[in-house]
């Protein structure tokens, strides 16, 4: 199962790091913007691993796991909120 959340999580980044290739100007602007979110994705990621560890202790982990189900959601919502503007992206291709 860690496998597959693993591999999930890889194509995640993946997938983000080609959409900022996508609608970048620059080669520089994609490499400032990668790096930024890959510190800014590991800054995250220990908070987060200490706070869940927090919350496991102190609520269980059925909180755990049903807070990790809604953040997950509301990330797919925000995600589907970006607009792309179609015409400049096939100007650019």
């Amino acid at each position: 199962m860690n496998y597959i959340l693993d591999s999930v999580i890889s194509l995640a980044s993946m997938a983000s790091n080609v959409y900022v290739q996508d609608i970048s100007d620059s080669p520089e602007e994609v490499r400032a913007t990668i790096s930024t979110g890959v510190s800014v994705n590991h800054l995250v990621t220990i908070l987060i691993a200490l706070f869940g560890g927090w919350i496991w202790e102190a609520l269980g982990i059925e909180t755990l796991f049903v807070l990790s189900a809604v953040l997950g959601l509301c990330n797919s919502a925000y995600a589907a909120t970006i607009k792309v503007d179609r015409k400049a992206r096939r100007g650019a291709a």
